[in-house]
């Protein structure tokens, strides 16, 4: 069975949605399909409406104890249609263990909002707070999402990764040849993951500035050749293709 038609039978016509959307609290039926009940998870999403959420529901929700992210309000969405969607908060929680679909419900006496929904992609749906991976839909400063009860995101190994070869590159193209130099950049113009993978493997990227500085013509050289090279790779794929 697809992960598709697995969501299907547990939600139904609800597995349809877009991801990001949140069921409607007139939506989920009385009687819950055994599936659902059944479901336990850690990580869930929920939405929250200043029209109806109380004033106080995040200090309200920080008392739980449970670890949770608010977005910045996200008050200039649009609809397919052009329409301004109503304004709403997107929120992630972090139970310490995998949950309940009925507790995690539960919280929605605080927020007033929809039912969550099971949150796939933890750091996908982190950075949907501010759809920096988005970049036709409004954009929201990082500076305004809200933390609680020591909420956090650990990397993945393949983030890690991802995050070194950057670096790694943002050396070269600026021609970064003294480690501190390098760390004032990644502190104060990148964002907090790439200032804890620094600093979490200075001998990697020391050795790597150390080297630049010795010979840069000659690295700037190859790496020149490189991006050539992988250019002219993509190039030929694409035209095979094409012409397939």
């Amino acid at each position: 069975m697809s992960i598709n038609d697995e969501k299907v039978k547990l939600y139904g016509e609800l597995a349809k949605i877009d991801p990001f959307e949140f069921w409607d609290t007139n939506l989920i039926p009385e009687n819950l399909s055994p599936e659902l009940k059944k479901l336990k998870k850690r990580h869930w999403l929920y939405i929250v409406y200043p029209e109806s959420a109380p004033e106080n529901w995040k200090e309200q929700l920080a008392l739980t104890g449970v670890q949770f992210a608010v977005s910045p309000l996200h008050d200039r969405d649009l609809l397919i249609n052009g329409d301004l969607k109503k304004s709403h908060w997107h929120m992630i929680v972090i139970f310490d263990g995998p949950t309940t679909f009925l507790t995690a419900a539960s919280f929605k006496e605080i927020t007033h909002g929809p039912f969550p929904k099971v949150c796939e992609n933890l750091r996908g749906s982190f950075e949907y707070f501010t759809h920096k991976n988005n970049p036709d839909k409004a954009q929201y400063s990082a500076n305004d999402i809200e933390m609680f009860n020591g909420f956090e995101i650990d990397l993945s190994a393949k983030d890690i990764q991802r995050i070194k070869k950057e670096l790694c590159e943002i050396i070269i193209k600026h021609n970064i040849t003294e480690y501190m130099e390098f760390n004032l950049y990644v502190q104060y113009y990148l964002e907090a993951d790439y200032f804890d993978v620094a600093s979490n493997n200075t001998y990697y990227f020391n050795s790597l500035i150390n080297s630049f500085r010795h010979n840069p013509e000659k690295i700037m050289a190859r790496y020149k050749v490189i991006k050539e090279d992988i250019s002219g790779s993509i190039d030929n794929m694409e035209g095979k293709e094409h012409d397939s």
